[in-house]
């Protein structure tokens, strides 16, 4: 279908962009934003009633989520990251990590994402947001798949978009099963739909 291919270049053209913007950013820049998104994290609507949160290890044209995720675990809340297996994000509990180090959970059947995590935050990465709550991820699929997965299960959940100002664009192409998030942080503060 015609759309279904100008949609998907529309979508590539402007993960390139946004892939290039990213990388002229200074690290420092995402380490700074990091911080000051991870001290607004408390102030976000249903924290209390969030017993675990799932996040991410950032990657290097990511906004830092290392002091997120130190709020998180001084707040006494479940911590989960993503691994990657079979093409499959399983999360896993950490209770602490290397600050120097990113790194996957220990592959502990014990320590994966269960029922009783629930209700959690779902700290989801992007390229880039925009402001109805759409969300360009890098192209594979991983987060879709996953939380399809959960409405599927019928798991209780937030999603929260996470990312730098710059990565909040007026309008993003989306399909009709693309996940909308619930809210978005930056490190100006939240964004969400009224």
């Amino acid at each position: 279908m015609v759309n279904d291919t100008a949609l998907t270049k529309a979508k590539t053209e402007l993960r390139n962009s946004i892939k290039s913007r990213l990388a002229a950013i200074p690290a420092q820049q995402f380490t700074a934003a990091g911080s000051s998104a991870a001290l607004l994290l408390p102030a976000i609507p249903g924290w209390d009633t969030f017993r675990s949160v799932l996040a991410f290890f950032p990657m290097k044209d990511e906004i830092d989520t290392r002091p997120l995720m130190e709020i998180v675990l001084s707040t006494g809340k479940s911590l989960f990251v993503p691994q990657i297996k079979d093409e499959t994000l399983v999360f896993c509990q950490i209770d602490q990590y290397n600050r120097e180090h990113n790194r996957e959970p220990a592959e502990d059947p014990a320590l994966t994402l269960k029922p009783a995590d629930f209700p959690a935050l779902v700290i989801t990465p992007g390229l880039a947001f925009d402001r109805t709550m759409n969300r360009l991820g890098r192209g594979r699929s991983f987060y879709d798949r996953f939380l399809a997965s959960l409405d599927a299960a019928h798991r209780e959940y937030t999603t929260l978009g996470l990312c730098m100002e710059c990565q909040l664009l007026d309008k993003i192409p989306a399909e009709p099963w693309d996940k909308k998030m619930d809210m978005l942080l930056t490190e100006s503060g939240f964004n969400m739909i009224a």
